[in-house]
């Protein structure tokens, strides 16, 4: 019971960033930027549970709210990836976020990726597919991996 509450407590957070942070972020360097580096930062969080534990649990809270992190900054990106500026400054926001992981000479690579993968658009017809989002995650960190070695 309580891992359910838990987990519908992450879900409607999901809901909740997912409506507000991606509808006006076209029109802001700022807003584009730390969306790249939340994104950044959970995308570590989870490349570095990766490592430890071979998957990505959904049952542990700290995965799956960055599993929905991650999820929702692809989804502001893909919104956005017409607008040049916005895609620049997501990136820029990544690698400042990267902690070495995510770097200048991986960028682009992690960013086709990630425009790549399905699984990972985030709304309200999506959130039962959890199972894709981990599949596309598990290839974004993959990625990661090849820059770790």
């Amino acid at each position: 019971m309580k891992k359910l509450s838990i987990i519908m407590m992450c879900l409607a957070m999901l809901a909740f960033v997912s409506c507000g942070s991606t509808k006006n972020s076209t029109s802001s360097d700022a807003a584009a930027k730390a969306t790249g580096r939340s994104t950044a930062t959970a995308l570590i969080g989870l490349y570095n549970s990766y490592r430890a534990n071979g998957t990505i649990s959904l049952s542990n809270t700290v995965d799956l709210t960055n599993a929905l992190v991650v999820a929702t900054g692809y989804t502001s990106y893909r919104q956005n990836q017409a607008n040049s500026g916005y895609k620049t400054s997501f990136a820029a926001g990544m690698v400042a976020a990267g902690g070495g992981l995510i770097t200048a000479a991986n960028i682009d690579g992690l960013i086709n990726t990630m425009n790549n993968v399905t699984g990972l658009n985030v709304n309200a017809a999506t959130i039962n597919s959890n199972i894709n989002t981990v599949t596309s995650l598990i290839t974004l960190l993959q990625v990661l991996g090849t820059a770790a070695n």
